[in-house]
């Protein structure tokens, strides 16, 4: 069960390595804007004034909740952004150990959609599809060992 669970997994992470790229760079987007950002609370009236030594300002405060939120934004974004980044690298290097025909393998079912059938595979890289299909288990058992262990 769990080397079935692990052939998925490593599956998925191919199926979608293309879009990694998309999300990295959205993440770099996002928090672009948020460091840009500049906008600020309108006053609020509903504070109370009374005589007292400490000095309060809703706009002080809106100022610095909102300066707190932003970080915390930013440091989810950017533990977001450096999890694609390294998910990423893992695949890359993993994709090293393939010789080339196990590399188009790949390419053509994996980094193309929609997705190509096994007879197609098996045409381009001159095997039968029951070849293609059992080259694509050691493959994936191969990559997997380098990208989750």
């Amino acid at each position: 069960m769990e080397q079935d669970n692990l052939f998925k997994k490593t599956e998925y992470a191919l199926y979608n390595y293309k879009d990694l790229d998309i999300k990295i760079k959205s993440i770099e987007i996002d928090i672009e804007m948020l460091q840009n950002d500049i906008t600020l609370k309108a006053i609020n009236y509903d504070e109370k004034s009374g005589p007292t030594n400490a000095f309060s300002s809703s706009v002080e405060n809106e100022v610095i909740r909102r300066d707190e939120v932003v970080k915390e934004q930013i440091q989810k974004l950017q533990r977001d952004k450096l999890l694609y980044v390294s998910r990423k690298n893992k695949i890359e290097n993993a994709l090293k150990c393939l010789n080339d025909k196990e590399l188009k393998l790949v390419e053509l079912r994996y980094f193309v959609k929609p997705k190509n059938e096994w007879a197609k595979i098996g045409f381009e890289l001159n095997f039968d599809k029951d070849h293609c299909c059992k080259l694509r288990n050691k493959i994936i058992n191969k990559l997997s060992d380098y990208i989750f262990n």
